[in-house]
């Protein structure tokens, strides 16, 4: 009876759902129910596919590396600290937000949250202080000023607002605030358009107690002067990670060509055998 019920629903467009509680598996859902309703804009279904995979992949990095301790470089608006608190993770998590905008906001999200804080600083791979490109879509906002192929193709979105002097530190020089007591098991997140290498290079202590790194890396510069996924990728292989995970953020309108990509790295369990 049920699957009669089930076929003629189908039939008028319907389908049941069981409730669940699993976040991946809502995220599955409400996607569902999104791509659903526009069936035509490839270029959407493109950019928002794979982030239910991503998730799903941090997840099991947090889960099979015993993940203690989130560094958030980047935090935006607390988007990233918000998805692994989701995905059930409970440990520490030290955001690095820069822009004075967003501080309040972002102690108002974790306010309730006692393993959660924010350090107002940017993140580099030396000391500076530096001009932050903040523009009117201000999750485009950077260290680096924008290339001609990011105002042709976001147009008004990246009309600079203005330029936020902020000051720039190296995780490394920020390690002793964290490192005391065990050995902590990281997961570094960084999404700092177009400087996440040099975060990473600021990083060397901090790596060697770093199990999983989520980074953005570009395929198609937006700004200028950053490196593109081949030199992240080869630098973080010749420090003993290994790609995990490859999940598409944004695609050119005309042709789909890949501009950026959310990378998830993982320190593996034991090193290839020569053969």
């Amino acid at each position: 009876m049920k699957k009669i019920i089930r076929s003629i629903l189908r039939q008028l467009g319907y389908e049941l759902v069981h409730r669940t509680g699993d976040p991946i598996l809502t995220e599955v859902r409400k996607l569902h129910e999104t791509l659903r309703l526009c069936p035509e804009n490839d270029l959407s279904w493109a950019d928002t596919l794979s982030q239910p995979a991503a998730h799903a992949c941090i997840r099991s990095m947090l889960r099979l590396h015993e993940i203690d301790l989130v560094l958030d470089v980047g935090a935006n608006r607390g988007q990233f600290g918000q998805l692994v608190r989701t995905l059930g993770y409970v440990g520490d998590i030290i955001s690095f937000e820069p822009l004075a905008r967003y501080r309040s906001q972002l102690e108002t999200t974790f306010s309730a949250d006692l393993r959660w804080r924010l350090v107002p600083l940017a993140i580099g791979n030396a000391t500076a202080e530096l001009p932050l490109h903040v523009f009117n879509d201000d999750s485009f906002s950077s260290l680096h000023p924008l290339n001609a192929i990011a105002k042709m193709r976001f147009t008004g979105l990246v009309a600079e607002t203005q330029a936020e002097r902020v000051s720039v530190r190296t995780l490394d020089d920020l390690r002793p605030a964290w490192a005391d007591g065990p050995l902590r098991r990281i997961l570094l997140k960084t999404d700092t358009q177009g400087h996440d290498l040099a975060v990473l290079q600021g990083a060397t202590e901090v790596l060697r107690s770093t199990q999983s790194i989520v980074t953005e890396a570009a395929f198609v510069p937006l700004y200028e002067g950053v490196p593109l996924f081949p030199e992240t990728n080869a630098w973080l292989t010749a420090r003993g990670f290994a790609l995990s995970g490859f999940f598409p953020i944004s695609h050119h309108p005309e042709d789909l060509t890949l501009i950026e990509a959310d990378c998830v790295f993982t320190r593996p369990k034991t090193k290839p055998t020569s053969t």
